[in-house]
């Protein structure tokens, strides 16, 4: 009876322990599949962004690439781009000539001031010395006539 208890206690063990280890393999099993799935679909949805993004990306570019070949294609329209460029580069002449004449005229004024100022100093000097020969002649002309009245 013993031994009978021993060998069915070991059969029993022996079947749990297969049971057991084939339960814990279809789980691990089961969180490996679950657990790869789960990566996969992250990929795929990674994958399918950078791909929807790059596409996307591309064809702006191709899409704006064409419009400049359809714009250049066409006679008008690389006339039309030369015109632009040209009208662009006028303008931005005009703008600089129109600055540099408004610095030189700046710079004329303020020599024109400057001489304007001398001169009236000068004609104040001039002014001066006129008025003081014309009262030496004056004096002058006074004395003659005393002297030759006298």
């Amino acid at each position: 009876a013993q031994t009978l208890r021993s060998e069915l206690a070991s059969e029993i063990r022996s079947e749990l322990e297969h049971e057991i280890r084939e339960t814990m393999e279809n789980e691990m099993q089961s969180r490996l599949e679950h657990h790869r799935r789960t990566l996969r679909e992250r990929y795929d949805t990674e994958v399918e962004k950078e791909v929807r993004d790059r596409l996307g990306k591309e064809k702006r570019e191709w899409e704006r690439q064409s419009q400049e070949e359809r714009v250049l294609s066409r006679p008008e329209g690389a006339n039309r781009a030369v015109e632009e460029a040209v009208t662009e580069a006028v303008e931005k002449e005009r703008e600089r000539a129109r600055l540099e004449m408004m610095r030189v005229r700046e710079g004329i004024k303020k020599v024109l001031e400057r001489e304007r100022k001398l001169m009236r100093e000068q004609v104040k000097q001039a002014t001066v010395q006129v008025r003081e020969w014309v009262a030496k002649q004056r004096e002058v002309q006074q004395q003659q006539q005393l002297l030759s009245l006298g």
